[in-house]
């Protein structure tokens, strides 16, 4: 069974304080400031070995940590999975449908409402992740 690399980007609105200016004139003050924000991730997807049925699994890193990924398909035409950042309990599913050379579709979680992906996925031989040997 193959091998996978993934890396893309997914979008969340997001809102955090910063400082501004007071009208009146009167300095600094804090204020709530909003954005559509892009975070990068990676990951790997392979061959699950716990699953007598086949399938995959994965491993993936983002801004917010490390995660697992279960319940993983790669089809021709759509690639779904779902996510488990390992410092918490909530999951998030993903799904993707090609469009131009790219992997784009979103998300949706109980802890991170919804919101836009995009990705790109790779083959790659399993003797990437072997140390090459010393010449």
């Amino acid at each position: 069974m193959p091998v996978y690399l993934i890396q893309g980007f997914f979008f969340q609105h997001q809102e955090w304080l910063g400082l501004g200016m007071s009208s009146e004139g009167e300095g600094v003050i804090t204020v709530i400031k909003s954005g559509l924000c892009r975070f990068m991730y990676s990951g790997v997807i392979y061959p699950d070995e716990r699953n007598a049925l086949g399938g995959f699994a994965g491993q993936m890193s983002d801004h917010f940590g490390d995660s697992q990924l279960s319940n993983v398909a790669v089809l021709p035409e759509e690639v779904r999975f779902v996510k488990k950042y390992d410092h918490r309990d909530d999951l998030i599913d993903y799904k993707f449908t090609k469009q131009n050379g790219l992997w784009v579709g979103g998300y949706s979680g109980s802890a991170v409402g919804q919101g836009g992906a995009k990705c790109v996925i790779t083959e790659v031989s399993e003797d990437l992740f072997r140390l090459p040997e010393r010449n």
